[in-house]
């Protein structure tokens, strides 16, 4: 059943049908006990609301008449009444208001567009329309009406800022509300944005004017900074989430395909620009895209050469993690890739996917069904075939058949255009105008081939270029226009610019084709050479790097496979990578981290191909070192899918390997079995693996060291650590920070990072000193190394490690009272969120957020906040301890709330799903010593209300015996169990009741916690 108030009154059973409530006063009883649904509400409360606080003298029988009604109306089962009134039995989100509330407060604080869209939508007009006669729904009205205002006007800001045109809207709303400044400085921004700076001067003048006018006042200083930052042009219109770049050459010849597809995109959610290579399709996409509102990610696909990447390709360019650091394993990226999108309205713009056009359709009808608010261009020499596809077909740029107005054809303006960038006096005219006219001809009009054409233009005249085509390229005639035949011209092109170069020259082409990504000038030996493919055209420098087009790197990949020597390149490829890889991992545990993660992401699909060169070739010990070599940037990167995708196809390769690697291929055959789910062989491999080091006495050099220290960590709390002698450095802090038994040992790994000058093993290290802190009491020392480590990972990109930080920062500061500081430590944590987009993060920072409101006294907020951080938790692998340490606050509230009987409910239930019958910890539950010890502290808070405070002193050593020290954490300071037992028994009888439980092993401790749920 659903019960609907932002509008005309209406009630809907569970098939959608309207209900007829018939009489005021039944409408007013419904509406009244929907306001809280699932709540009992007092029968004086019902009444005086009924009756607008003039309730009849017999009111319970009038009230009790009218309940009778609404159940013949709705069901008897849905009205129950139990002591002091009544209560409808609904789920909150059924009824429109409570999901309003809920969508507004959610959209405001994740500034998630979508739930702002969905919260404004529940409308149908005012509030309450029917009701407003009586008082309580007046209040409602009012009170709901401004909610409606403050989501609308938080809406249109995200909007504003997203670069979405809304202008329309704005303006509307500035003129309901004229004297409101925060919405006039919304009108103002939103026509800055849309590149109108004399209307958002002249609306700030308005404003001004009326302000003094009618209320005798002046702009806010907020209003008039705003109005000063655009006379000086310091505040730039907002710029959406983008990765598209600025082009250097002007668009020439498609401009009504550009406000087609536009205009199409609007209405289609899928479009395929289909065309022969060379054709301008990605150029196309790209106009198109910078065109469109909301986020444009462009996704070049060419250098993915595996279907199973595509997803990871996706991730990879709009920079979301698959993977948190260290997390032992991560489910389908497509599923990851959904969960992100499925709120945001973004373009995708998915460049190239003819060659793996099965898996793109696979990918591409997953996200659309799950993500309603995504579109996607698509490039491709053919169609997805996914339902509800769009195709936009392009073929070549027009071209006269004479010279007569020749310039105003595109083919002739793109030549000429092109033509001056080489030759800055190239002019159209009687002279030049018929062989430009018959270039464009004899290509086809090919936006490709018309560019290299022009590019000779450095060393040829056009009568030249125009003559030679004869002469060397009879495949450029007109013939079949079929998409092979197209293809065949532009190969010819690409023949034509390859002719003329040397034997040394073709060598270095062939040389930089098996790059995807392109080399560096570390690759290149000769420079001279490559000077001269870049004055011909067919290398472009793109900042350090040195790529060709597409489709002339594929030509020079077919001309390497013909002259035989194409394994020994890219086996000369494979081993430059491999050495660069090398080198580049010693300096992933430096101060060099940052610039070597860039250049690593730079060289992803370089080394990608040398793994695919291993497994082609069937050379295990080249794959296992490429492994080794990256394993840790694809740690710290979170790249977890090809990580295993290339550990698995090199240890699925035949053949020995050398001794020296024996160890680190148990290792990673141990791992890879670990993480696809055969935990126990998986670890008997690692443990083998190991055991071949430890027979040996000393760790092996090079990045296998790396691996083989930390593949412990992999193993979701197995220790399989060995004592290894020599360790210095990082090597030594990771090795103290993974096998930690002491703070001594943290507080050693702490100085060797930042010795090294390396982030994760220093902010990893902070957080663990961080928690030893916060047990002990010293909140302020730990606030202070949860900011480093925050800091640290904000420097390494890893934003939802820094989203939880921040968040464990704020909750400190929040115990320590300091809550204006906590709210800026969670704002922070809200962006790292909104960056990561990684959910598991985003529950943890509720959490947080959840105490803070605590904190500030607003309870029921916080238990809003609650129930948004268990959204979603069904498939979250710590689901079940989120819910607990959910429960401890909301348990805490309700003592709070002097319901002492709710808290005791809430904990019973989840301590028997913690703890099993013969009192362990059951392994599917996830519980920590932290979450137990807990919910002792709050059984201690209980007992003492029952007046045993022994009992209490009892529970809080418990908790001590569980955590192996006394719990100084604060959570628990509202409530203070153990300094109210203290007061009741007397310190000394206290510390003789507190010493019996906290020197109980843990298991005994955790039984002790059992038989409160069980009494």
């Amino acid at each position: 059943m659903r019960v609907l108030l932002l509008g005309p009154f209406e009630v809907r059973d569970d098939e959608d049908r309207p209900l007829r409530i018939a009489g005021v006063k039944v409408r007013a009883l419904l509406a009244r006990l929907a306001m809280e649904p699932g709540r009992v509400v007092p029968a004086d409360v019902l009444a005086d609301a009924i009756w607008d606080g003039r309730p009849p003298d017999n009111g319970a029988n009038a009230l009790q008449a009218l309940v009778s009604r609404v159940r013949r109306a709705v069901g008897t089962a849905r009205v129950e009444g139990l002591a002091p009134g009544y209560r409808l039995v609904i789920d909150p989100i059924d009824v429109d208001v409570v999901r309003f509330e809920r969508l507004a407060a959610a959209g405001r604080e994740a500034a998630d567009l979508a739930a702002l869209r969905e919260a404004e939508a529940l409308w149908r007009g005012p509030a309450l329309t029917e009701l407003l006669e009586l008082r309580f729904a007046a209040d409602a009205a009012v009170r709901l009406d401004e909610l409606r205002l403050d989501a609308a006007e938080y809406r249109l800001g995200l909007e504003v800022a997203a670069g979405n045109d809304v202008l329309d809207e704005v303006r509307a709303l500035a003129e309901a509300h004229p004297l409101t400044e925060r919405i006039q400085g919304l009108l103002i921004r939103a026509l800055y944005a849309g590149g109108r700076q004399a209307d958002a001067l002249a609306a700030f003048e308005r404003t001004r004017d009326r302000l003094g006018d009618e209320l005798g006042i002046d702009p806010s200083p907020e209003l008039s900074e705003l109005h000063l930052s655009i006379l000086r042009q310091e505040s730039a219109p907002p710029r959406r989430r983008t990765n598209l770049r600025a082009q250097v050459t002007s668009f020439v010849g498609r401009e009504d395909d550009v406000a087609e597809l536009t205009a199409r995109l609007a209405a289609a959610r899928l479009i395929t620009i289909v065309g022969p290579g060379g054709a301008g399709k990605t150029r196309l996409a790209v106009e198109v895209g910078a065109r469109v509102s909301g986020g444009v990610w462009l996704v070049e696909l060419a250098a993915v050469r595996d279907p199973e990447q595509v997803a990871t390709a996706v991730l990879t360019t709009i920079g979301v993690r698959e993977v948190g650091l260290l997390e032992p394993s991560a489910g389908d990226p497509v599923d990851r890739l959904a969960e992100y999108l499925a709120q945001q309205h973004v373009l995708l713009v998915l460049d190239n996917c003819e060659h793996l056009v099965d898996a793109v359709a696979e990918l591409v009808d997953r996200l659309l069904g799950a993500c309603p608010e995504l579109r996607v261009l698509a490039t491709s020499r053919e169609s997805l075939a996914v339902d509800g596809e769009h195709i936009h077909q392009i073929g070549p740029l027009p071209w006269p058949d004479d010279a007569a107005a020749a310039e105003s054809f595109p083919a002739v303006r793109l030549f000429v255009e092109r033509a001056r960038a080489v030759r800055p006096d190239f002019a159209l005219d009687a002279g030049t105008a018929l062989a430009v006219v018959e270039i464009c001809r004899r290509l086809d009009g090919l936006p490709l081939a018309i560019e290299l054409a022009a590019a000779r233009l450095r060393a040829l005249s056009v009568g030249q270029i125009a003559a030679k085509l004869d002469d060397r390229f009879t495949l450029l005639g007109r013939g079949s226009r079929t998409a092979q035949a197209r293809h065949r011209t532009l190969r010819a092109v690409i023949e034509w610019s390859w002719a003329p170069l040397s034997e040394s020259e073709r060598e270095l082409a062939m040389w930089l084709a098996v790059f995807p990504a392109g080399p560096t000038l570390d690759a290149v030996d000769d420079l001279e050479l490559l000077s001269g493919l870049v004055d011909k055209s067919l290398v472009e420098r793109g900042g350090e790097r040195y790529r060709m087009l597409e489709t002339i790197r594929s030509y020079a990949l077919e001309r390497l496979a013909e002259s035989g020597r194409e394994a020994a390149v890219r086996g000369r490829q494979a081993q430059y990578l491999l050495r660069l890889a090398e080198s580049a991992e010693v300096e992933l545990r430096s101060a060099a981290q940052l610039d070597t993660l860039a250049r690593l992401d730079a060289e992803r699909d370089n080394i990608a191909a040398a793994l695919r060169f291993a497994v082609d070739t069937a050379a295990v010990g080249l794959g296992i070192r490429l492994i080794a070599a990256m394993f840790w940037y694809w740690t710290l990167r979170g790249i977890h899918t090809e990580r295993l995708h290339w550990m698995r196809a090199v240890l699925e390769l035949p053949g020995e390997v050398p001794d020296e690697l024996r160890a680190l291929r148990g290792v990673l055959d141990g791992l890879s079995r670990y993480e696809g789910g055969a935990i126990e062989d998986g670890l008997r491999a690692v443990a083998a693996g190991l055991e071949i080091v430890s027979s040996s006495g000393e760790l092996p050099s090079g990045p296998a060291r790396t691996v083989l220290l930390v593949a412990p960590a992999f193993l979701e709390g197995r220790s399989l650590s060995t004592s290894w002698s020599g360790l210095v450095g990082w090597e030594r802090g990771m090795a103290l920070l993974l096998g930690c038994t002491s703070i001594d040992q943290l507080v050693d790994a702490k100085k060797e990072f930042e010795s090294m000058g390396e982030r994760f093993g220093l902010s990893t290290t902070l957080q663990s000193i961080a928690d030893d802190q916060l047990r002990r009491g010293d909140l302020p020392q730990a606030i202070t190394s949860l900011t480093r480590a925050a800091a640290a990972f904000e420097e390494l990109g890893s934003s939802g490690d820094a989203a939880a930080v921040c968040a464990e920062s704020a909750t400190a500061l929040a115990r320590l009272g300091e809550l204006d500081r906590a709210e800026a430590a969670l704002a922070r944590a809200g962006q790292h969120v909104a960056a990561a987009g990684e959910p598991g993060t985003a529950t943890y920072v509720r959490l947080a957020r959840a105490e803070y409101l605590l904190r500030r006294g607003e309870r029921k907020a916080a238990l809003r906040e609650l129930d948004r951080a268990e959204t979603g938790l069904a498939n979250n692998a710590f689901g079940t301890r989120i819910r607990a340490r959910s429960v401890a606050f909301r348990a805490l509230i309700a003592i709070l709330d002097d319901d002492p009987g709710q808290a005791r409910r809430m904990l019973d239930t989840m301590t028997k799903k913690l703890i099993g019958r013969d009192g362990s910890v059951t392994a599917a539950s996830g519980a920590q010593p932290d979450d137990l010890a807990m919910f002792a502290q709050l059984y201690a808070v209980l007992a003492i209300g029952d007046g045993n405070p022994t009992t209490a002193a009892h529970l809080v050593g418990a908790a001590a015996a569980m955590l192996g020290a006394e719990d100084r954490r604060g959570y628990d300071n509202l409530v203070a169990p153990a300094d109210r037992a203290r007061e009741a028994l007397g310190t000394e009888a206290f510390d003789t009741a507190f010493a019996s439980r906290a020197g109980l092993p843990p298991t005994a401790a955790i039984e002790f916690l059992l038989a409160q749920a069980t009494t």
